[in-house]
C-alpha cells in the first residue's frame, strides 16, 4: 500500500491542482462540521443525471480507459475494453467482463434508482472475479484465496477469505493494495451521496445505520475504511475517473476533491468547521505494541509487571489478563511453528520439492511425498493421480498430542473443488478432517501417540490440499478452559486495565495459576490497534487468596466491609486497610470509585 509522505502530499497538492472543480461547487458545505457537513455534501452531490445501465459500456470508455486504451480492472491483470465479452457468468479469470456494484446493491435493496446506476460506484471488472467477490464486505483475510490463469497469464488481484481484521469474522473480498483507497473514497461517496435514505436499506456487516447513524459504517468498517483512505492517497487514475463522471453524470466524489473531507466526518477533525481550504491530513504510521516476556525479577505470589515496547501518537494502552490455568491443571505445551516461509511463489509450481523441504520450512526436519510450491506461502500436497502427503520433524512428543493447522481444498482455475480431506495422523491414531474451499485453522487432538512425528496426507488420489501453517502442542489444547469475555471489569483470575500511560503496569491481586496477557494501543486519533502478541507467566498464588472486597478481614464479603471501606476513606480507620483488598476496581488506589465497585459486588454483580 502506498505511503503517506511529505513527497505524497506534494504530489498529491499537484494533483488536485490538475482536478477541474467547478468554481464554487463547494461553497455550500463550507463553516459546516460533523452531520450539518455530510447534510451539505449530500444536497451538492444527490441530484444528477441517471443513466441506464447498458449505458455504463459507453460510460466506461470515458471514466476508465487507460492510456493503453484498456479498461482500468481494479480486480484482475485482464487487458478489457468495450469489444471485449460482456458475460453474465464465468469459470475462470480472463473470460469476460462485468459490471461491478463495488457498493454491493443487495445493501441499498438492489435495482433501486439511483444508486442501480450510480458511475461512481460502478466499475468494470473481470467477471469471474466480480463473481468470487460477491456481496461480501470489502476487509483484510491474510491468507485468503486468490486464482490465477497461468494459460492466459492472468491473475486476479485482491483475495477471498475469512476476516483476519479485529472486529470482524465475516468473509470478505481484500482488494488489492493499489485500489484500497480508492474502494474507501467511493464508499465515503455512496454514504453522503444517499445520507438521507441510509435508514431504509437493507444494509449488510459493514454498515450500522442504527448504532453510527449518519456515519454509517459499522465501528469495525469505519477503522478500515479510514486505514485505507489514510495510507493510500489519491492517484491520477482516480482524479481522471471523478471527471470522467461529473463528464457523464455531472456529479462529483467530494473525497477525491477534498480527502481531508473525511476526517471531518469520521476522523480526527470531527467537530471542526471545513474551510475548504486544507491540505491533506498527515497521517501518522500505527505501530502494533510489542509484548515482551516477563520479567522473572518482576513476579510475586499473586503480582507480576506487563512490559510492552512503547509506541507513538499514542495515549494509552489498554492491557488484558486471562487465567487460562490453575496450578495442576494440564496445560498444553507448543513444541513447533511452521510457516513455510521460504515459499515465495505466486501460483503453483510443477516441481516436487519433497526432497529440498528444508529450502522451504523454518523448521528442519520436514520430509513428504508429492509436495508443491504454492501461492501465499504455501504447500500444495498431492497431485490427481497420486496421494502425497507431509511429515513433520522428530519430535519429543507425549501420548497426547495436538494440531493446528490452517488449511483448504484445492480448486482448479475453473473454480472446481477436489472436496478435499486430510488424515492427520501420529502411529496408529489418526483423524481425518474434511476441508473447505477457503483456508481455516483445524485442531486435531490425538490420544495414543506412538510415534515422534506427525503426518498429514490426503485420503485418495485427486483429494489434493494446501496448507499454510501447522502448530504441534504435547498435551490436549482443547482441555485450556476457554478465555473470559472481553469486559471493563476484573478479579482474582482476569483482568482489563485500560487507559495506561507507560509501556508497563503491575498486576496485583490475582490468584495462582497460568495466565495470558496482551496489550493493543489506543491512537491519538481515537482508533485502536490490534491486540499485540500473547506472553504467559505462572503465580504460585499466597496459597491462602486473598478475597477482595473483605476489608474488615472476616472472610466474607458483607455490608460490613462497606462501613469498614468508608470509615477508612473518611479517615476514622487510620491506615490498617489492606490496600490490595480494599482496591476492588483495581486502579492502583482506594478510593470512592471501590466503594461502587462493592455496591456491585454485594447486589450480586462483578
Amino acid at each position: 500500500m502506498k505511503k503517506f509522505s511529505t513527497s505524497l502530499f506534494a504530489l498529491l497538492l499537484g494533483f488536485s491542482a490538475l482536478a477541474e472543480i467547478p468554481e464554487g461547487f463547494y461553497t455550500n458545505a463550507i463553516g459546516k462540521q460533523d452531520e450539518a457537513l455530510m447534510t451539505a455534501l449530500e444536497g451538492i452531490i444527490y441530484t444528477h443525471a441517471k443513466l441506464s445501465y447498458n449505458y455504463m459500456w459507453t460510460a466506461y470508455d470515458v471514466t476508465d480507459l487507460g492510456s493503453d486504451g484498456y479498461y482500468i480492472d481494479m480486480y484482475s491483470t485482464c487487458k478489457y475494453n468495450n469489444a471485449s465479452a460482456h458475460v453474465a457468468g464465468a469459470s475462470y479469470v480472463g473470460e469476460g467482463i462485468n459490471r461491478e456494484h463495488s457498493f454491493p446493491k443487495s445493501w441499498f435493496g438492489g435495482d433501486v434508482d439511483p444508486m442501480y446506476t450510480d458511475l461512481t460506484m460502478l466499475i468494470p471488472t473481470d467477471a469471474f472475479v466480480n463473481q468470487r467477490r460477491s456481496n461480501n464486505p470489502y476487509g483484510v483475510c491474510a491468507g485468503g484465496q486468490t486464482y490465477t490463469n497461468n494459460e492466459l497469464g492472468v491473475t486476479m488481484l485482491g483475495k477471498l477469505g475469512t476476516s483476519t481484521y479485529n472486529g470482524c469474522t465475516e468473509t470478505v473480498f481484500e482488494p488489492d493494495d493499489e485500489y484500497k483507497g480508492d474502494f474507501a473514497r467511493i464508499y465515503f461517496y455512496m454514504v453522503t451521496c444517499y445520507k438521507s435514505v441510509l435508514g431504509t436499506w437493507p444494509g449488510s456487516g459493514q454498515l450500522d445505520y442504527e448504532k453510527n447513524g449518519y456515519k454509517a459504517f459499522s465501528d469495525w468498517s469505519l477503522q478500515l475504511l479510514m486505514e485505507w483512505h489514510r495510507a493510500d492517497p489519491v492517484s491520477q487514475k482516480e482524479l481522471n475517473r471523478n471527471e470522467g463522471v461529473y463528464d457523464e453524470q455531472g456529479n462529483r466524489n467530494p473525497f477525491v476533491d477534498h480527502p481531508e473531507l473525511a476526517e471531518y466526518i469520521w476522523g480526527t477533525k470531527q467537530h471542526t468547521a471545513w474551510t475548504g481550504q486544507d491540505t491533506p491530513v498527515d497521517p501518522f504510521d500505527k505501530e502494533v505494541p510489542v509484548m515482551q516476556p516477563v520479567d522473572e525479577d518482576a513476579i510475586e505470589a499473586t503480582a507480576f509487571r506487563a512490559d510492552w515496547t512503547a509506541v507513538d501518537n499514542v495515549s494509552s494502552y489498554t492491557l488484558k489478563v486471562n487465567r487460562i490455568a490453575a496450578p495442576g491443571e494440564e496445560i498444553a505445551t507448543l513444541l513447533m511453528t511452521e510457516n513455510f516461509s521460504g515459499i515465495n511463489v505466486d501460483y503453483d509450481s510443477n516441481t516436487d520439492i519433497s526432497q529440498s523441504l528444508d529450502n522451504y520450512t523454518d523448521n528442519p526436519g520436514w520430509s513428504g511425498y508429492k509436495l508443491y510450491a504454492a501461492a501465499n506461502q504455501s504447500l500444495k500436497v498431492g497431485t490427481g493421480s497420486a496421494v502425497g502427503y507431509l511429515i513433520s520433524p522428530q519430535l519429543e512428543l507425549d501420548s497426547t498430542v495436538t494440531v493446528v493447522f490452517n488449511s483448504k481444498c484445492w480448486i482448479n482455475s475453473h473454480g472446481d473443488s477436489d472436496g478435499s480431506s486430510v488424515i492427520v495422523s501420529c502411529g496408529d491414531v489418526s483423524k481425518t478432517i474434511t476441508l473447505s474451499a477457503t483456508p481455516e485453522d483445524y485442531t486435531v487432538v490425538l490420544k495414543g501417540c506412538s510415534d515422534n512425528n506427525i503426518k498429514l496426507s490426503m485420503t485418495a488420489n485427486g483429494k489434493r490440499f494446501y496448507i499454510y501453517h501447522v502448530d504441534i502442542y504435547n498435551g490436549d489444547l482443547t482441555a485450556v478452559p476457554p478465555r473470559r469475555a472481553v469486559v471493563e471489569e476484573g478479579d482474582s483470575t482476569w483482568r482489563v486495565v485500560s487507559g495506561i500511560n507507560a509501556d508497563n503496569y503491575t498486576v496485583k491481586a490475582l490468584a495462582g495459576g497460568i495466565y495470558e496477557y496482551f496489550v493493543k494501543a489506543i491512537y491519538t486519533d481515537g482508533t485502536e490497534s490490534v491486540w499485540s502478541n500473547i506472553e504467559h507467566v505462572t503465580l504460585t498464588g499466597s496459597g491462602d487468596e486473598p478475597l477482595i472486597g473483605d476489608i474488615n478481614g472476616d472472610g466474607e464479603v458483607t455490608i460490613g466491609d462497606m462501613s469498614a471501606l468508608i470509615d477508612y476513606l473518611l479517615g476514622s480507620a487510620g491506615d490498617t486497610i489492606d490496600q490490595d483488598i480494599a482496591d476492588i476496581n483495581h486502579d492502583g488506589e482506594v478510593t470512592i470509585g471501590d466503594v461502587s465497585a462493592l455496591i456491585d459486588i454485594l447486589l450480586g454483580g462483578n
